[in-house]
Protein backbone atom coordinates (compact mmCIF):
# COMPACT_ATOMS: atom_id res chain seq x y z
CA UNK A 1 0.00 0.00 0.00
CA UNK A 2 2.89 2.34 0.80
CA UNK A 3 4.43 1.62 -2.59
CA UNK A 4 1.12 2.39 -4.28
CA UNK A 5 0.88 5.76 -2.47
CA UNK A 6 4.42 6.67 -3.50
CA UNK A 7 3.72 5.63 -7.08
CA UNK A 8 0.52 7.68 -7.20
CA UNK A 9 2.33 10.67 -5.76
CA UNK A 10 5.10 10.42 -8.37
CA UNK A 11 2.48 10.07 -11.09
CA UNK A 12 0.71 13.29 -10.08
CA UNK A 13 4.01 15.18 -9.76
CA UNK A 14 4.97 14.16 -13.30
CA UNK A 15 1.49 15.03 -14.55
CA UNK A 16 1.68 18.45 -12.91
CA UNK A 17 5.09 19.14 -14.43
CA UNK A 18 3.86 18.17 -17.88
CA UNK A 19 0.85 20.41 -17.41
CA UNK A 20 3.01 23.37 -16.44
CA UNK A 21 5.24 22.88 -19.48
CA UNK A 22 2.22 22.74 -21.80
CA UNK A 23 -0.01 25.40 -20.24
CA UNK A 24 0.63 29.14 -20.03
CA UNK A 25 -1.41 31.33 -17.65
CA UNK A 26 0.51 34.54 -18.34
CA UNK A 27 2.18 35.88 -21.43
CA UNK A 28 5.80 34.88 -21.99
CA UNK A 29 8.10 35.35 -24.95
CA UNK A 30 7.77 31.68 -25.79
CA UNK A 31 4.00 31.73 -25.45
CA UNK A 32 3.72 34.79 -27.64
CA UNK A 33 5.97 33.23 -30.26
CA UNK A 34 3.92 30.04 -30.34
CA UNK A 35 0.70 32.06 -30.60
CA UNK A 36 2.13 34.01 -33.53
CA UNK A 37 3.13 30.72 -35.15
CA UNK A 38 -0.37 29.35 -34.86
CA UNK A 39 -1.72 32.67 -36.12
CA UNK A 40 0.34 32.13 -39.28
CA UNK A 41 -1.12 28.64 -39.63
CA UNK A 42 -4.57 30.20 -39.31
CA UNK A 43 -3.67 32.78 -41.95
CA UNK A 44 -2.59 30.05 -44.37
CA UNK A 45 -5.93 28.31 -43.86
CA UNK A 46 -7.86 31.52 -44.58
CA UNK A 47 -5.70 32.23 -47.63
CA UNK A 48 -6.20 28.75 -49.11
CA UNK A 49 -9.94 28.94 -48.59
CA UNK A 50 -10.04 32.42 -50.08
CA UNK A 51 -8.06 31.22 -53.12
CA UNK A 52 -10.54 28.39 -53.61
CA UNK A 53 -13.17 31.06 -54.11
CA UNK A 54 -11.63 31.81 -57.51
CA UNK A 55 -12.99 28.49 -58.82
CA UNK A 56 -16.60 29.11 -57.88
CA UNK A 57 -18.44 31.84 -55.97
CA UNK A 58 -20.02 29.13 -53.85
CA UNK A 59 -16.78 28.49 -51.95
CA UNK A 60 -16.27 32.24 -51.60
CA UNK A 61 -19.73 32.71 -50.10
CA UNK A 62 -19.14 29.80 -47.71
CA UNK A 63 -15.61 30.91 -46.89
CA UNK A 64 -16.19 31.28 -43.15
CA UNK A 65 -17.86 27.87 -42.94
CA UNK A 66 -14.87 26.18 -44.58
CA UNK A 67 -12.44 28.10 -42.35
CA UNK A 68 -14.47 27.06 -39.33
CA UNK A 69 -14.13 23.42 -40.32
CA UNK A 70 -10.39 23.55 -41.03
CA UNK A 71 -9.07 25.80 -38.25
CA UNK A 72 -10.56 23.97 -35.29
CA UNK A 73 -7.42 22.02 -34.36
CA UNK A 74 -4.99 24.97 -34.19
CA UNK A 75 -7.52 27.15 -32.37
CA UNK A 76 -8.43 24.55 -29.74
CA UNK A 77 -4.74 23.81 -29.18
CA UNK A 78 -3.54 27.37 -28.72
CA UNK A 79 -6.49 28.41 -26.54
CA UNK A 80 -5.79 25.44 -24.27
CA UNK A 81 -2.08 26.18 -24.12
CA UNK A 82 -2.41 29.93 -23.56
CA UNK A 83 -5.08 30.17 -20.87
CA UNK A 84 -5.03 33.94 -20.87
CA UNK A 85 -6.77 36.90 -22.46
CA UNK A 86 -5.49 37.91 -25.89
CA UNK A 87 -5.12 34.73 -27.96
CA UNK A 88 -8.04 35.40 -30.30
CA UNK A 89 -7.03 39.05 -30.60
CA UNK A 90 -3.45 38.21 -31.58
CA UNK A 91 -4.58 35.65 -34.14
CA UNK A 92 -6.95 38.05 -35.89
CA UNK A 93 -4.45 40.89 -35.58
CA UNK A 94 -1.75 38.87 -37.37
CA UNK A 95 -4.18 37.82 -40.10
CA UNK A 96 -5.42 41.39 -40.52
CA UNK A 97 -1.90 42.81 -40.71
CA UNK A 98 -0.84 40.35 -43.39
CA UNK A 99 -3.89 41.06 -45.53
CA UNK A 100 -3.38 44.80 -44.99
CA UNK A 101 0.22 44.57 -46.19
CA UNK A 102 -0.96 42.55 -49.19
CA UNK A 103 -3.61 45.19 -49.94
CA UNK A 104 -6.44 42.69 -49.47
CA UNK A 105 -8.02 44.01 -46.27
CA UNK A 106 -11.46 45.59 -46.73
CA UNK A 107 -13.29 47.75 -44.20
CA UNK A 108 -15.89 45.07 -43.56
CA UNK A 109 -13.23 42.45 -42.85
CA UNK A 110 -11.60 44.82 -40.35
CA UNK A 111 -14.95 45.12 -38.56
CA UNK A 112 -15.62 41.37 -38.50
CA UNK A 113 -12.05 40.52 -37.41
CA UNK A 114 -12.30 42.95 -34.49
CA UNK A 115 -15.83 41.94 -33.51
CA UNK A 116 -15.16 38.19 -33.64
CA UNK A 117 -11.95 38.54 -31.62
CA UNK A 118 -13.63 40.62 -28.91
CA UNK A 119 -16.61 38.27 -28.62
CA UNK A 120 -14.35 35.21 -28.54
CA UNK A 121 -12.21 36.78 -25.81
CA UNK A 122 -15.29 37.59 -23.73
CA UNK A 123 -16.56 34.00 -23.95
CA UNK A 124 -13.15 32.59 -22.98
CA UNK A 125 -12.90 35.02 -20.07
CA UNK A 126 -16.39 34.20 -18.77
CA UNK A 127 -15.75 30.44 -19.06
CA UNK A 128 -12.48 30.70 -17.13
CA UNK A 129 -10.20 29.46 -19.96
CA UNK A 130 -10.47 25.82 -18.79
CA UNK A 131 -13.84 24.95 -20.30
CA UNK A 132 -14.06 22.90 -23.49
CA UNK A 133 -17.56 24.24 -24.06
CA UNK A 134 -16.31 27.77 -23.47
CA UNK A 135 -13.46 27.37 -25.96
CA UNK A 136 -15.82 25.78 -28.47
CA UNK A 137 -18.37 28.59 -28.13
CA UNK A 138 -15.59 31.16 -28.51
CA UNK A 139 -14.42 29.35 -31.64
CA UNK A 140 -17.88 29.56 -33.21
CA UNK A 141 -17.73 33.35 -32.88
CA UNK A 142 -14.07 33.45 -33.90
CA UNK A 143 -14.91 31.58 -37.12
CA UNK A 144 -16.83 34.63 -38.35
CA UNK A 145 -13.64 36.70 -38.43
CA UNK A 146 -13.35 36.65 -42.23
CA UNK A 147 -17.10 36.93 -42.84
CA UNK A 148 -16.67 40.54 -43.91
CA UNK A 149 -15.36 39.27 -47.25
CA UNK A 150 -18.44 37.34 -48.46
CA UNK A 151 -20.82 39.76 -46.71
CA UNK A 152 -19.54 42.40 -49.11
CA UNK A 153 -21.84 41.06 -51.79
CA UNK A 154 -24.91 41.75 -49.65
CA UNK A 155 -23.64 45.08 -48.32
CA UNK A 156 -22.31 46.43 -51.65
CA UNK A 157 -23.94 44.24 -54.26
CA UNK A 158 -23.46 46.30 -57.44
CA UNK A 159 -19.84 47.13 -56.66
CA UNK A 160 -18.98 43.51 -55.81
CA UNK A 161 -20.62 42.13 -58.96
CA UNK A 162 -18.81 44.71 -61.09
CA UNK A 163 -15.42 43.85 -59.53
CA UNK A 164 -16.09 40.13 -59.99
CA UNK A 165 -16.83 40.68 -63.68
CA UNK A 166 -13.62 42.70 -64.11
CA UNK A 167 -11.30 40.42 -62.14
CA UNK A 168 -12.86 36.99 -62.83
CA UNK A 169 -15.39 36.69 -65.65
CA UNK A 170 -18.90 37.69 -66.61
CA UNK A 171 -20.07 34.13 -65.96
CA UNK A 172 -18.53 34.16 -62.48
CA UNK A 173 -20.20 37.49 -61.70
CA UNK A 174 -23.58 36.28 -62.96
CA UNK A 175 -23.32 33.13 -60.87
CA UNK A 176 -22.40 35.18 -57.81
CA UNK A 177 -25.32 37.53 -58.40
CA UNK A 178 -27.72 34.60 -58.62
CA UNK A 179 -26.41 32.98 -55.43
CA UNK A 180 -26.33 36.10 -53.28
CA UNK A 181 -29.89 35.94 -51.97
CA UNK A 182 -31.06 36.68 -48.40
CA UNK A 183 -31.75 32.97 -48.00
CA UNK A 184 -28.16 32.14 -48.98
CA UNK A 185 -26.90 34.63 -46.38
CA UNK A 186 -28.88 32.82 -43.70
CA UNK A 187 -27.56 29.46 -44.95
CA UNK A 188 -24.00 30.80 -44.84
CA UNK A 189 -24.40 31.89 -41.21
CA UNK A 190 -25.93 28.57 -40.15
CA UNK A 191 -23.30 26.60 -42.09
CA UNK A 192 -20.53 28.56 -40.40
CA UNK A 193 -21.94 27.75 -36.97
CA UNK A 194 -22.38 24.04 -37.76
CA UNK A 195 -18.99 23.55 -39.41
CA UNK A 196 -17.23 25.54 -36.68
CA UNK A 197 -18.77 23.20 -34.11
CA UNK A 198 -17.61 20.20 -36.13
CA UNK A 199 -14.13 21.71 -36.56
CA UNK A 200 -13.90 22.44 -32.84
CA UNK A 201 -15.05 18.93 -31.91
CA UNK A 202 -12.46 17.46 -34.27
CA UNK A 203 -9.85 19.58 -32.50
CA UNK A 204 -11.05 18.34 -29.12
CA UNK A 205 -10.92 14.71 -30.27
CA UNK A 206 -7.40 15.02 -31.69
CA UNK A 207 -6.10 16.95 -28.67
CA UNK A 208 -8.06 15.02 -26.03
CA UNK A 209 -4.98 13.80 -24.15
CA UNK A 210 -3.24 17.19 -24.09
CA UNK A 211 -6.42 18.99 -23.10
CA UNK A 212 -6.90 16.68 -20.12
CA UNK A 213 -3.31 17.28 -19.02
CA UNK A 214 -3.88 21.03 -18.71
CA UNK A 215 -7.25 20.63 -17.02
CA UNK A 216 -9.42 21.81 -19.93
CA UNK A 217 -12.65 19.87 -19.71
Amino acid sequence: QRQMCIRDRVYWIIRKERSCRFMETKWTGKGLGITVGFSLIYFVITMLVMMSGSFTPLTWIFMTALIGLLAGVPYMYITAREQIFGVSTIMNLIVGLIYFIAGELSNLVIVTLIASAILAEIIRKLSGYKSLKGNLCSYILFAFGMSGSPIYIWAFRDYTIQKAAEEMSAEYAASMDAMATPFMLAVMIVATIILAIIGGLIGEAILKKKLSIVGVK
